[in-house]
């Protein structure tokens, strides 16, 4: 059996750091850059968060890029610990879970 450490972060798909999206780039940073072995992007039908604000496709205005998103990967913990460094940078360290796995 191998250990490994998933990570999920989650922002509103339109946040923008720099004017890029904050979800684009972690994506395209995690492939391109960091090779991670998984990663899966949610976008999800409503949410809240801290704040208690509602977030829900079944309202118009939030079609617009304001549901909350999912960014879930997986690797060495290693590898995962790297790419959080600078995820850090982009995403506030309370929207940022890990935890560890047994794959096989």
């Amino acid at each position: 059996m191998r250990e490994l450490t998933i990570a999920r972060i989650y922002v509103l798909e339109g946040e923008r750091k720099d004017h890029h999206a904050i979800v684009d780039e972690i994506f395209t940073r995690l492939h391109d850059e960091h090779k991670i072995k998984g990663v899966t992007q949610f976008r999800a039908v409503s949410g809240f968060g801290a704040h208690g604000k509602i977030h829900s496709a079944r309202d118009l205005i939030y079609m617009n890029g304001h549901l909350p998103t999912v960014i879930e990967f997986f690797d060495t913990e290693e590898v995962v610990q790297e790419s959080l460094a600078w995820i850090r940078e982009l995403v506030e360290e309370s929207k940022i879970v890990t935890w560890k796995v047994n794959v096989g």
